[in-house]
């Protein structure tokens, strides 16, 4: 969402309180049931905007500090909710649902892969929500780098935990896609 791209500090806190006010009251009047258009732009608003935030957060972590750590996890797990809810009730064939499901994928695979202090054991759940999810939208469209890479390293750590034939292929199809990319995986990357 391009709009959320000038929103920082305050104002994006305010957008983000508002967008939640407005979520919960279309929630409480369901109006069309929970996938009706109004609920799904306001879950995309929201998801959208706590997305921004984690990103402008993460940047600003050096050194992380308790309490800018939690608040992030909380815009993650709060965006993960969000964004699910609004892949559970967008239709398949929906021109927004691989760019849902690319985010959806990419915030479980930070929260599978949580570098913070303090993170929770990583979930396995997580991890193939990313894995399935990324693939599937992956499939239909041009990713760009960023989701490349993504894809990749849920790939590589999903083989860790379980081989699995189609993943490996998956996995070999997809790094070589992020090496004519010109990117050089992390080390330790086999």
């Amino acid at each position: 969402m391009n709009e959320t791209a000038v929103l920082a500090g305050k104002e994006l806190d305010a957008a983000i309180d508002y967008a939640r006010a407005a979520l919960a009251a279309l929630l409480r009047a369901a109006v069309g049931g929970e996938g009706s258009p109004l609920i799904a732009e306001a879950r995309n608003l929201l998801s959208s905007l706590l997305d921004h935030r984690i990103d402008l957060a993460a940047q600003r972590l050096g050194r992380p500090d308790a309490a800018t750590v939690a608040a992030v996890r909380a815009d993650r797990d709060e965006a993960i909710a969000v964004s699910g809810a609004l892949l559970y009730w967008m239709p398949p064939d929906d021109a927004a649902w691989p760019e849902v499901a690319l985010t959806l994928g990419r915030l479980s695979y930070d929260r599978y892969r949580d570098p913070w202090p303090s993170a929770q054991p990583p979930d396995p759940d997580d991890l193939d929500a990313a894995c399935d999810l990324l693939l599937r939208a992956a499939r239909d469209q041009d990713v760009d780098e960023r989701m490349t890479l993504y894809l990749v390293l849920a790939l590589r750590d999903r083989r860790r935990l379980l081989a699995c034939p189609s993943d490996t292929r998956a996995l070999t199809i997809w790094g070589e896609r992020l090496l004519s990319l010109g990117l050089e995986p992390r080390p330790g990357f086999a």
